[in-house]
């Protein structure tokens, strides 16, 4: 058979449940339907423009060329510039960046991809807090490694478990401890103490820790995110080991509004990126100078002046309230708990067992005056049996009256869903 020629490793790669819903909302979009798609963290805020004004002039210079393998310098010395001042405005000790410690990555996609392919062998293992973003699976997978689940609930605001039942979980295989905070999908931070507990435990079994921080700068509360960078523990022995296991990933994807220019970052200490560049040169070779010339413009005008990334801020915190309130209203039996960043809201609907198939019908055969809604099913941000599957994502991506709207189109749907089943299981006659 000609399947048979495939790699054995493309076996272990599914598609995006993300992407799954978002191919159908997009054919549904061509033959004229509204859909709201809150199934993709897209972001609908303009640009900064100072990216656009950033790229004209290197357009204009009629140079694109190859950059450096670990990125442009200009670039990693303007983020690790911007990393020490938001660290610095917090209040809090952390480590100092310096552009040696600064790689440049297609993304934080590829970031996470390049780190496992350089950390793990074929059968090794990662620990991830879930819920997780669910393509963290099919990184580990592409370098034959594993994922095994920190297990969190929404019944417990998604608190980390004790250090003693996240130490069960580590096998000889384990190569690292995987946490994203602010979460993408639970919204979670966490807190100084749980990002801590984690080091800790890293420290004390020889783990690196990867912390993927791309939405440190969305917070719908006034909890700050604490980043494994600013762990400071009292023993000197301690710290320098903590140095030698970080390895954090960011991106400039939702911080400016630029997901299509697929910028991302590794921050680490020099032994690291060494060889993780080498993983870079023999799968992209580079990153794009244009584009890192205009994400340049972006942090560079941030440093300078913040007043972009309040007012961002300020547009998600006003489109959380109204979807909480929305949900309160027109859902009151669903369990929604309130993020405290990123920008995504996690509902669960206690009624199902399995929410997939409302979801296919929502978007496919349901609609009030021609809208309907594109939402996530959360089993695939669980690796635990069970979990999720009566949950779902939405992102908070339109503005407060469409979110507001899209939670009105979901309950309705809801009581034509139920309709819906009841006509299948009627008894004949």
């Amino acid at each position: 058979m000609f399947a048979e020629r495939y790699a054995d490793r493309v076996e272990f790669l599914s598609p995006s449940s993300i992407r799954k819903m978002m191919a159908i909302a997009r054919d549904l979009i061509a033959h004229g339907k509204t859909v709201y798609e809150l199934n993709i963290g897209q972001p609908d805020i303009r640009c900064i423009p100072e990216f656009s004004e950033a790229i004209d002039r290197k357009a204009n210079t009629g140079q694109i060329n190859y950059s450096p393998i670990v990125g442009e310098t200009y670039l990693r010395e303007t983020y690790a510039r911007y990393l020490n001042n938001f660290f610095d405005h917090q209040k809090r000790p952390h480590l100092v960046i310096d552009t040696e410690n600064v790689l440049i990555s297609v993304g934080a996609s590829h970031a996470l991809t390049a780190t496992f392919l350089g950390i793990c062998n074929p059968g090794d293992e990662v620990l991830v807090v879930e819920p997780y973003f669910s393509p963290y699976k099919g990184f580990l997978a592409v370098a034959g490694g594993t994922l095994r689940a920190i297990p969190t609930r929404a019944e417990d605001d998604f608190a980390l478990p004790p250090a003693e039942e996240i130490e069960k979980l580590i096998t000889p295989r384990t190569r690292a401890i995987l946490l994203n905070s602010p979460n993408n999908p639970s919204g979670k931070i966490y807190s100084p103490e749980e990002v801590e507990r984690i080091a800790r435990i890293c420290i004390e079994h020889s783990l690196f820790i990867i912390s993927d921080e791309v939405y440190r700068e969305m917070t719908l509360s006034d909890q700050e995110a604490f980043s494994v960078l600013q762990v400071d523990f009292a023993n000197d022995e301690m710290n320098e080991k903590l140095k030698n296991a970080i390895i954090m990933i960011d991106s400039a994807s939702k911080t400016f509004s630029l997901c299509g220019v697929r910028i991302g970052f590794v921050v680490a200490r020099q032994p690291i990126l060494e060889k993780l560049a080498l993983v870079v040169a023999h799968t992209t070779a580079c990153v794009s100078d244009i584009m890192q010339y205009g994400v340049a413009g972006a942090y560079d005008a941030i440093l300078s002046q913040p007043s972009y990334l309040q007012e961002m801020r300020q547009v998600y915190r006003e489109r959380l309230e109204a979807t909480i309130a929305a949900i309160d209203e027109y859902l009151p039996n669903v369990i929604a708990p309130k993020p405290s960043g990123a920008f995504y809201v996690m509902l669960k609907f206690p009624e199902f067992e399995d929410i997939t198939e409302f979801s296919h019908f929502m978007l496919e055969k349901f609609n009030i005056g021609n809208e309907t809604v594109a939402v996530t099913p959360a089993a695939s941000f669980y690796l635990t049996p069970g979990f999720g599957r009566n949950e779902i994502r939405i992102a908070l991506v339109v503005s407060p009256e469409k979110m507001r709207r899209s939670i009105y189109i979901i309950a309705e749907a809801l009581k034509a869903f139920r309709q819906f089943k009841a006509n299948q299981v009627r008894p004949m006659l």
